[in-house]
This record gives C-alpha cells, sequence and structure tokens, in this order.
C-alpha cells in the first residue's frame, strides 16, 4: 500500500509539473501579478502547481507511513 501511494504521489507530481511548466510559456502569472489579467493558461498553471505539490505531499506519505 505504501509503494502504491508514493507512486501516485509520484505520478501526481510529474503531471502537475508538466502542465505548470507547460502553462508557463506563456508567462500568464507574470501577467496576473503586475496586471491582474486571468486567463485560461493562467488558471492551468496554478492548477498544475497545486497538483504538483498535492503529489509531493501524497508521495511523503507513502514514504513516511507506517503500516
Amino acid at each position: 500500500m505504501r509503494k502504491r501511494l508514493a507512486l501516485f504521489g509520484f505520478v501526481l507530481f510529474i503531471i502537475g509539473a508538466f502542465l505548470g511548466f507547460y502553462a508557463s510559456q506563456r508567462n500568464c502569472i507574470i501577467a496576473f501579478v503586475t496586471q491582474g489579467h486571468m486567463n485560461l493558461w493562467t488558471a492551468v498553471e496554478i492548477l498544475g502547481g497545486l497538483v504538483a505539490l498535492a503529489g509531493i505531499m501524497i508521495a511523503l506519505i507513502g514514504f513516511i507511513w507506517k503500516t
């Protein structure tokens, strides 16, 4: 169970990082911070970052959790 949880967290991190980096090619978060423009790619970039963060936390729980 722990290995599956850690693997799931790692896969979730990879997907989130890929989404975040793909969306960040358009400089969305910089335009959002400086000018307040929010579009689809800004939301995808923020969502990718949150998914990557959740993946890291799930992977750490999978590594540390003792059954």
